[in-house]
């Protein structure tokens, strides 16, 4: 199993403004606030962003796993991420302080969970060409009895996930599968030399 717990993330000021802002030629600024507002919220939700992940690969035949794959009978990997126990608590916090950053902090929600799991994808996509195979589309986790498993299986409380209620906390926590699909083409066929 492979851990990695709080790596550095930076919340793009330019991407979450896009996301938030709404359509329209006269748009100015999201929701009446200022860029300068705007960076120090997104500054605020970066500080306590401490994202982590847990994620682990299986042979098509793990009995604990196999159900949870998109794909049957094939490789898989199961992953958990999360933004961190406290990434919820400054994001509240950030919206009783000024409702009209609601979209902003939706939004830089959604970009911060999107480059976690784009960054466990990564890791999990070099172990993939080693096998010269590439990934299935991602199968979120969301039924309490899979999540159950993935976090029994993984030990999400390593990076301090646990399921309560039937939903993983702390929120912005997700979990999910890739399965492992071998490329077509002849085995053994070898790149054309450079000229």
């Amino acid at each position: 199993m492979r851990k990695i717990r709080e790596f550095n993330m930076r919340l793009p000021f330019k991407e979450i403004r896009r996301r938030a802002l709404r359509p329209g030629p006269h748009a100015q600024a999201v929701g009446g606030i200022d860029d300068a507002r705007l960076a120090s919220v997104l500054e605020r939700a970066e500080a306590a962003l401490k994202p982590s992940v847990l994620f682990e690969s299986y042979g098509p035949d793990s009995p604990e796993t196999a159900a949870l794959a998109p794909i049957p009978g094939v490789g898989h990997t199961v992953a958990v991420t999360t933004l961190g126990p406290g990434f919820g608590a400054r994001l509240e916090e950030l919206l009783t302080e000024d409702s009209r950053v609601a979209k902003v902090l939706d939004a830089a929600a959604a970009t911060a969970f999107e480059r976690a799991t784009a960054f466990v994808l990564s890791l999990i996509k070099e172990d993939v060409e080693d096998e010269r195979c590439d990934l299935s589309p991602i199968n979120y986790l969301d039924d309490p009895e899979a999540l159950a498993k993935v976090l029994a299986k993984l030990e999400g409380s390593k990076i301090g996930v646990s399921l309560e209620a039937g939903h993983l906390t702390p929120g912005h926590s997700k979990a999910f599968c890739v399965s492992w699909l071998a490329r077509k083409g002849k085995r053994g066929a070898k790149a054309a030399p450079k000229k």
